[in-house]
């Protein structure tokens, strides 16, 4: 499973691809029924949707796709970290800085400035703000910004702020041990989704954004792909393995349904993956890495990133153009199928997007580094 030459552990981009194929598909309803998830009653979801809806419900889930992400991020960026011969922080924030920011500013550029479904008109204070917000990677902290421009865009704004707060976990680790460091964050993220859930049930509006939209509302969900990568370095017993596989996927699913413990449901859905993905780095899960599904599932992950900068805006748009067709505005459904068959498209979007901005991108991270530590760098795997 771990290409010996370059040390990169193909598994992982299976991993993305079967999460960014969950968010496309949760998208998709979005654009084709203008809401993505049931109603809720006091304490449950309503199944009170039209059977068009329920019959696609499954995908009312793609969206812990990005739970799958975070993990998945964890896990790299700590890999990557211990691989590295220089270990040190600047340039860590260097290729972090280049494998992120570039492709993820251009596609803001585009959606801000050129797409005319996003485009901002700057006519008001707001419209400054949500672009300013957005290349500061700010706009995860505040509702009125939180899902501007491009909704998909307040993930990666979190996951740059954990990369940022990640020395103090490594910081924690060596004075505390993973174990009980883990035990921390857990309680951490556990009480911060427990008070959203609370003041959300009591009043019916969400707490404050810089709260649950912070970092460190994700904190744990993110630091068990380290704590799993550190383990798997230094071949130790893996975290999560012992997890019962039907146990926490069950929680999981169930928690999306009630609305007191549905802020715990993206929690379950990390501690869900880092329990397969243990198990499949050890080797306990068959994973067929030749057949044809699998090799498209490991080269969407590989482009993942450009397909979840770009397919948002462009599903909503389609979706919105379908539903002026006069015969098909009152099947939501037909337009569902009809934005998934967008999905070619977008493919090769991303591949193009990944060819020509972010391989660029991460060869002039990497230009710079080879200044900086000339010969460190040389022996150095490469890492996703």
């Amino acid at each position: 499973m771990t290409d010996k030459k370059t040390g990169h552990i193909q598994p992982l981009d299976g991993f993305r691809g079967i999460a960014i194929l969950g968010v496309f598909l949760f998208h998709c309803l979005g654009a084709s029924f203008g809401y993505d998830h049931l109603p809720w009653g006091r304490w449950f979801s309503e199944f009170s949707a039209p059977w068009s809806f329920l019959a696609v419900l499954p995908v009312t889930l793609g969206w812990a796709g990005v739970a799958v992400f975070f993990v998945v991020s964890g896990f790299c960026i700590h890999l990557s970290f211990l691989k590295n011969s220089t270990n040190d922080w600047r340039g860590f924030f260097v290729r972090r800085f280049f494998r992120i920011y570039p492709p993820y500013f251009a596609a803001l550029v585009f959606f801000a400035c050129v797409f005319a479904p996003t485009r901002i008109r700057f006519h008001s204070l707001i419209d400054w703000a949500q672009i300013v917000s957005h290349a500061l990677l700010l706009h995860n902290l505040d509702y009125r910004l939180y899902f501007g421009i491009n909704g998909a865009f307040w993930s990666i704004a979190v996951e740059v702020q954990l990369y940022l707060i990640y020395p103090l976990l490594l910081v924690l680790v060596r004075k505390i041990g993973w174990h009980r460091s883990l035990l921390i964050l857990c309680v951490l993220e556990t009480l911060m989704r427990a008070i959203s859930g609370a003041v959300e049930v009591a009043t019916g509006n969400p707490i404050w954004c810089w709260f649950s939209g912070s970092p460190f509302c994700f904190w744990f969900s993110w630091a068990i792909g380290a704590a799993l990568a550190d383990a798997f370095v230094n071949k130790r017993p893996l975290p999560f393995r012992s997890l019962p596989l039907v146990a926490v996927c069950v929680m999981a699913v169930a928690t999306a349904f009630i609305r007191l413990l549905n802020p715990f449901s993206f929690l379950f859905f990390a501690l869900l993956t880092a329990t397969v993905l243990s198990r499949l780095l050890a080797s306990e899960c068959p994973m067929s890495l030749a057949s044809l599904p699998a090799v498209h599932l490991r080269n969407l992950g590989l482009y993942s990133y450009s397909f979840y900068l770009l397919h948002q805006p462009l599903v909503f748009a389609f979706g919105k153009l379908v539903g002026k067709v006069q015969a098909l505005a009152q099947y939501p459904l037909l337009i569902f199928v009809f934005c998934a068959c967008t999905y070619p498209l977008i493919y090769l979007l991303s591949w193009l997007y990944y060819r020509t901005l972010e391989v660029r991108s991460i060869a002039w991270g990497k230009r710079i580094l080879q200044r900086m530590h000339p010969v460190a760098l040389a022996s150095t795997p490469t890492s996703h």
